[in-house]
């Protein structure tokens, strides 16, 4: 027999990286913590370790890409009325390129799994919310919506994009008691590297690119528990670590500052000196 549920929690991207860390962070008794993302033993991996925790975990394999699909999932599971406390939206893709080199596809996969996703996602839940006059959605983006970033545009595109949804959503939301918060981390070491789609470059030239930044990488442990304490404190457009929320400062202010790290990307993807 199931405990009585105190909170229902939804995670897209749960099966590795920051969901899979926010999944576990959050897990406690009375429960209802549901893991959607594409790979079903990952999934069910993490759903043992939340249930070890006491809470009552949910598995749902879906290609959030497939929006079809997925609507389909929300409105049956979640039919209109169906209270869910709290929403991760942690599912994404990327591509390594230059945008000369990327195919229509590539735009594709990451316009439907970064942006059209969460979008559907958003308005599921937030309608619910409204009636309610409660409920929080936390947009997981990037630092690459304030800065963009060269040799990886149409991930960069997507996430500009949820600044958008978010800056607007926010103004809509507050007036109904709903919150919703953007986290926007820079580099965290999860598998969305090793699943990039690369167009003329591999993984290994990337991360060695990465790596000449000098900027380092953050343990999805670590992000998944610096965005639960900033959404805990009320912090609703944040990013992290401190160089990141340094850089989404500088982005509009001083873009030249930018231009100087774009650059090196740029010369590092091609292999210039």
């Amino acid at each position: 027999m199931e405990p009585p549920v105190s909170q229902t929690i939804v995670i897209t991207g749960a099966s590795s990286g920051i969901g899979r860390e926010i999944a576990l962070r959050l897990a406690g008794p009375q429960q209802v913590i549901w893991l959607v993302g594409r790979d079903q033993s990952r999934l069910d991996e993490v759903a043992k370790l939340v249930t070890a925790k006491g809470a009552v975990a949910k598995v749902a394999r879906l290609d959030l890409a497939d929006l079809d699909t997925a609507e389909v999932f929300l409105n049956e599971t979640f039919p209109a009325g169906e209270r869910v406390d709290t929403v991760y939206l942690g599912a994404a893709v990327t591509q390594f390129g230059e945008i000369k080199d990327t195919l229509p596809e590539d735009w594709e996969l990451i316009y439907r799994t970064n942006l059209l996703s969460p979008i559907q996602w958003s308005r599921h839940f937030y309608t619910e919310m409204v009636d309610r006059k409660a409920g929080r959605i936390v947009l997981i983006s990037s630092l690459a919506g304030y800065a963009g970033y060269p040799t990886a545009t149409a991930y960069a595109t997507m996430k500009a994009g949820l600044l958008g949804l978010f800056r607007s959503l926010w103004h809509e939301a507050r007036s109904h008691g709903v919150s919703i918060h953007l986290a926007s981390p820079g580099y965290v070491d999860t598998a969305i590297y090793k699943t990039a789609v690369f167009r003329k470059t591999t993984y290994e030239d990337v991360m060695s690119q990465i790596k000449k930044l000098g900027f380092g990488c953050l343990t999805a442990e670590n992000a998944a528990g610096r965005i639960i304490r900033s959404v805990s404190k009320g912090k609703s457009e944040f990013a992290l670590p401190a160089y990141a929320s340094l850089m989404k400062w500088v982005s509009p202010r001083m873009p030249f500052l930018i231009d100087a790290v774009h650059t090196k990307i740029i010369k590092s993807f091609r292999h210039e000196s």
